[in-house]
C-alpha cells in the first residue's frame, strides 16, 4: 500500500464507513470528486482557452516600447534638473555680484539694529532683576 493509500484508507476509518465494505467508497480516479456541473467545467475550460498570453515577440516589443517611455522620463527629468541647476547659478552669481557689504537700505538696517540693542538690555536688565529678587527670597526663607 503507498502512502496516499494508507492515508486515504486512514481518512475513511476516521469518518467511519456505516457498511465496511471494501472498494464501496474508495475513489478509483474515473468519477468527478468536485461539486461543480459540467456546464460549468465546460465554461471554465471556454474561458481559461480564450486568455491570452504574449509571444515572446510581443512581450519584447512591448518591453521595447516601455524602456522608450522610460527614457523619456528620464530624459524630462534631466531637462527639468539642468534649467533648475541654471536658474540656482543665475541668482547665486547675481547674490554674488553685489558684493558683501551691501546693505539694502542704510536707515532701516540702523533702526533694526537699535531695536535689536534695547531688546538684549532689557533681557539682560530682567534677567539681573529676576536672579536679585530670587536672592532676596532666598535669604528670607532662611531666616
Amino acid at each position: 500500500m503507498g502512502k496516499n493509500q494508507a492515508y486515504k484508507a486512514m481518512q475513511r476509518s476516521r469518518l467511519g464507513s456505516s457498511s465496511g465494505a471494501p472498494g464501496e467508497g474508495e475513489e478509483d480516479g474515473m468519477t468527478d470528486g468536485s461539486f461543480h456541473s459540467p456546464e460549468w467545467h465546460a465554461a471554465r475550460l471556454a474561458s481559461l482557452n480564450k486568455t491570452h498570453t504574449l509571444t515572446w515577440e510581443e512581450f519584447k516589443k512591448k518591453q521595447k516600447d516601455e524602456e522608450l517611455k522610460r527614457g523619456e522620463v528620464e530624459a524630462d527629468k534631466d531637462k527639468m534638473m539642468r534649467e533648475y541647476r541654471a536658474q540656482l547659478d543665475a541668482e547665486r552669481a547675481q547674490k554674488l555680484g553685489r558684493g558683501r557689504d551691501v546693505v539694502k537700505s542704510k536707515s532701516s538696517s540702523k533702526k533694526e539694529k537699535k531695536d535689536k540693542d534695547g531688546k538684549k538690555r532689557s533681557k539682560k536688565r530682567r534677567k539681573k532683576f529676576i536672579g536679585k529678587f530670587q536672592l532676596v527670597i532666598r535669604i528670607i526663607k532662611q531666616r
